[in-house]
């Protein structure tokens, strides 16, 4: 030890972990509670299933879920997302929108062979 004469530093063990209540990850409430309200909409309000149904329904799609997601849903998420830009590369070829104008299509195209 440097300095015996100084009382080590204290470090909070909660540092860097994720926020939960219980064995819940934080993360995973926003999604819970919107599967909720839009299966109560759907199953009681337009199909009149009732509670019960809707109680079972719901409690399938949360752990259906959870178990798609695990403890980060951002990373399942991210995954959907279109990438930064118009003209991204993909194993080493350029993707070129086939919503794009021809002319536009053979500028990419011809950018790329020079």
């Amino acid at each position: 030890m440097l300095y015996p004469d100084k009382e080590p530093v204290r470090v909070n063990k909660i540092l860097g972990k994720q926020a939960s209540f219980g064995f819940i990850p934080a993360s995973q409430l926003i999604p819970w509670f919107a599967i909720i309200i839009i299966s109560y909409f759907i199953f009681d309000g337009v199909l009149g299933w009732g509670i019960p149904k809707v109680a079972v329904i719901s409690f399938w799609l949360i752990i259906s879920w959870w178990l798609l997601t695990g403890k980060d849903p951002d990373n399942y998420i991210n995954r959907f997302r279109k990438p930064k830009g118009c003209n991204w590369a993909s194993g080493g070829a350029i993707y070129v929108s086939p919503l794009l104008s021809k002319t536009a299509r053979r500028q990419l195209k011809r950018g790329k062979n020079s």
